[in-house]
This record gives structure tokens, sequence and C-alpha cells, in this order.
């Protein structure tokens, strides 16, 4: 998400187990690149468009399953006018690890070598639309566990998705349009962002002038390029604190040079020196308003 100041923000952090929103509109999805602090499941019950994920591009048709990681960029880009509708369900990574088991990684489900969209084949997304309908009735209910029905109706959501991918799906190639500069460079920035990539040297490597390529960079995807590889190293290293790596080695395996730099940048980003991440989260509110996608 775009903030009025030009930079990129993860959008909201997620402290209950799960959110599903259910819109349909017409509205489009006019929203930049941008990351969640969670993983995110998109059910397409009607409509086509696009969507960006890690700097791959998807045709995308009603049935389609999107399946977001957490702090990956992604934009949705379905047009106005068309009608859109969908389920969206963020999930938390606590979550994720509850269930997660040595023969069923469900977090591999989210990984963008594996593809990020899957098509059920013929009537099998009636299938996974009644699912969200229950999840969609439970959550509504005051019924005995509730929550709990609810919440294995998410597991049993991506369950149902890894056997699909494995038994009947078809795996949604990539929309490859010719001559996308933009999407070249901003996949050659992720695959490098662990490196000392910089605009000069990404517009060298591509023989573009530099400035041009800034301007194209953030018209195509709603934030200047600096932002955009500043707060994807920060994200990155957040994790790797947060799994026990010390804060000097996550600052100079994430592409930082000077930790003096580095931490400057986490405690402007997290509001919280590196040392700290593991006291975060009670401070931290829960965004109550998500941008519909």
């Amino acid at each position: 998400m775009s903030s009025d100041d030009g930079k990129v923000t993860a959008r909201g952090y997620l402290h209950e187990d799960f959110r599903l929103f259910h819109n349909t509109d017409t509205l489009g999805t006019g929203v930049g690149i941008h990351f969640h602090d969670f993983y995110k499941v998109t059910f397409v019950k009607y409509g086509t468009g696009r969507y960006m994920i890690d700097g791959k591009c998807y045709d995308i048709m009603s049935g389609d399953i999107i399946l977001v990681g957490m702090n990956v960029p992604h934009q949705p880009l379905f047009a106005s006018g068309e009608l859109y509708d969908r389920y969206t369900l963020y999930i938390s990574s606590a979550m994720i690890e509850d269930f997660d088991i040595p023969e069923c990684h469900i977090y591999d489900l989210f990984s963008s070598s594996s593809g990020n969209v899957i098509r059920p084949r013929g009537g099998e997304s009636d299938r996974f639309a009644g699912i969200m309908k229950r999840i969609e009735a439970e959550n509504a209910s005051s019924s005995y566990a509730a929550h709990l029905a609810a919440r294995l109706c998410v597991m049993s959501f991506l369950i149902e998705t890894g056997r699909t991918r494995e038994d009947s799906a078809l795996i949604v190639p990539l929309h490859l349009p010719e001559g996308d500069m933009m999407l070249d460079i901003l996949r050659y920035v992720n695959d490098n962002l662990c490196e000392s990539v910089s605009a000069k040297d990404t517009a060298s490597h591509f023989d573009i002038d530099e400035q041009t390529m800034l301007n194209d960079f953030e018209g195509a995807f709603g934030c200047p390029m600096e932002e955009y590889i500043s707060n994807r190293r920060l994200t990155k290293a957040r994790e790797m604190i947060q799994e026990g790596t010390a804060p000097a080695d996550a600052c100079y395996s994430c592409g930082y040079g000077s930790y003096t730099e580095f931490a400057k940048s986490y405690q402007n980003k997290f509001g919280t020196a590196p040392r700290l991440v593991t006291q975060e989260s009670p401070e931290q509110e829960l965004l109550s308003d998500f941008i519909v996608e």
C-alpha cells in the first residue's frame, strides 16, 4: 500500500487466526503493489483480470484460487465496470504453523516456485465456493464452537487446494506480455535483493536511462523503487530475526552494507530496534479497514 508520502507499507498486522471478506462489485482494483504480514487466499467466484505476484503475472478467470505468501509483493488488476465477486481469506502465520506437520507443509502451497494460481477442473470450483460459504456462515454464527468450526473449514480449504493441485488442477501459466520491461526489472530486483543492487546498476543491466526507469517503475507499481527495495529487505530481515538469526547477520544477509543504516531504517519502519523484535506484537494495532482487493 502506498502512503501519502509515497512509502510502501505492509497492509495491516493480523492478530486473529484469520479474516474472511466476501466482496462483489464492479469497482475494479485500483491498488498499487503491496505486501501483507500474513498469508492470503483469494477464491474468484466470478470475474476475469490479471494478478501480479512477486514479479509474475497471471491471467485470472472465474473459479481460480490465488495464493499469496507472507511479505510477497502483489497487485490485483481487475478492470472497473466488470463484475468481480471474490472471497478473500487472510491467514496468520501462527495458524499456518499450528497445522504444519512433517507430511504436510501447508506453507508450501504459497511458494512462488509451485505457481501461485490454481484452476480447479470442471465443477470442482463449486466445492471450494461451498467451503468459503461455510466459513462465512460459521463466522456469523453464535452456535457452539463456531469459531473452531470456521477455523477447521479454513484448513479444509487449504488441504483441498493442495489435493486439487496434485490430482486434477490446471496450474495457470504465466501471462508474459511482450516487451514488458518493468516486470523484467521487478524480477531482477527481487532476485538480487540480498546483493547490493542499486537503481544505477539495474538501469545499466537493462541498458535504460536511470531516471526513465525510476519513473516507469513507480508508474507501473505504485511505489518508488528505492522504497520497494528497502521494504522488501527490511521485512526479510525481520523474518530472519524472528526465526532466531542475529540482527547483524540478518542485516548483511539482506544486502545492507552498514549496520547503522540498517538499524535506523528498521527503527523507522517497525518502531523498535532490531534486537527488540521478539518483544513486538501487542503494541501494533490491527487495522480495522483492509482495502478491498
